[in-house]
């Protein structure tokens, strides 16, 4: 079971996870509680997820990668990346509530399995993309 969870896409599915519950409490209170359209609920409740999201990431999912990146750098790829799927996911969620009459749940889930392979590709494959160091004996790399 151990081994499982040293899987990068396991790591990043739990850690969407964690964000899709922050996204949907949060687009809960905005929405129903504050009233705000909720287009723009969902880009606010889903850029406090992505936040979220980019630093369970850095610190555990991809932890192990060794990236010639800086904490910045990281945080504008990612930020930059995922927004894309930021703005679908608020045109998605509201426009299945308002054109397919799903409920606001119904349409988030949607939107987010829509995103789930969009963002974890850019965030494996290029975000944090592992950088070989040639001074680093392979053998200790696996220790």
């Amino acid at each position: 079971m151990k081994k499982i969870f040293q899987v990068d896409f396991v790591r990043f599915c739990l850690v969407g996870a964690i964000g899709f519950v922050i996204n949907f409490v949060l687009l809960t209170i905005l929405y129903k509680v504050l009233h705000i359209h909720l287009f723009i609920a969902q880009l606010i409740a889903g850029e406090i997820a992505l936040f979220s999201n980019f630093l369970m990431h850095h610190n555990w999912t991809y932890k192990h990668k060794k990236v010639k990146k800086t904490i910045p750098s990281l945080l504008w790829q990612f930020h930059v990346t995922s927004w894309i799927a930021i703005v679908g996911s608020a045109l998605m969620v509201s426009g299945g509530v308002r054109y397919l009459h799903l409920h606001y749940f119904t349409a988030l889930v949607l939107s987010s399995a829509v995103a789930l392979l969009w963002n974890f590709g850019w965030s494996k494959l290029v975000i944090w993309k592992h950088h070989h160091d040639p001074q680093i004996n392979t053998a200790t790399e696996k220790i």
